[in-house]
């Protein structure tokens, strides 16, 4: 692995750290309760290491192209002065993601892409919106950050109890799904297509 590879991924990891950080905080991600509390029962080294898997936790629905392609777009409206944030902290959260994002889909749009299931036109708005504008699409973008596969209660519980006992193998085929998901997702591909009979996947 290059040097550039190693401090990508450590700075992705950074990133899903900070999101199951957030999460301890009780900011609501889509999953279930018990799911939610096991994230939440993590210990610093359990988080660090299921942090370290190579895609993210997270999500701000980029498959929604045609959302992200009005919240990116340059007629994206300033807040309101008075404007509040109901909730500060996944708001920043938002931001130096969306942030760290923009970045990365600039020097590594590919790697990026594959990490988080960024779509090619989403990454190509990404990288080349305003920095100034941001902080409002953070602030637009905010309620839609949840955990990724939020849904699927027994892939997470399973993440979580390989990241709790540190069994790397389980953690490592875990991880190997979940990117291949994620591959998934940024080229489009909703689910498998189902193979001809007589064919192995």
């Amino acid at each position: 692995m290059t040097r550039e590879a190693t401090i990508l991924g450590r700075d992705l990891a950074e990133l899903n750290e900070g999101f199951l950080v957030l999460m301890a905080a009780e900011v609501d991600a889509g999953f279930s309760s018990e799911v939610t509390a096991r994230l939440r029962s993590l210990d610093h080294h359990a988080r660090h290491r299921l942090a370290a898997v190579p895609f993210a936790l997270f999500g701000f629905g980029f498959q929604d192209e045609a959302t992200w392609a009005r919240l990116l777009s340059p007629g994206v409206r300033d807040l309101d002065p008075g404007y509040v944030s109901r909730e500060p902290g996944a708001e920043r959260f938002t931001l130096l993601a969306l942030t760290a994002l923009r970045a990365f889909a600039r020097a590594h749009p590919q790697s990026v892409s594959a990490w988080i299931g960024l779509p090619a036109r989403t990454r190509s708005r990404l990288a080349g919106v305003e920095i100034g504008q941001l902080a409002t699409v953070a602030a637009l973008a905010t309620p839609r950050l949840k955990g990724r596969l939020a849904g699927r209660d027994v892939l997470w519980k399973r993440l979580i109890d390989a990241a709790r006992h540190g069994d790397e193998r389980l953690l490592a085929m875990l991880a190997a799904l979940g990117k291949q998901w994620t591959i998934r997702r940024c080229l489009g591909i909703e689910n498998p297509t189902a193979a001809p009979r007589g064919f192995r996947r």
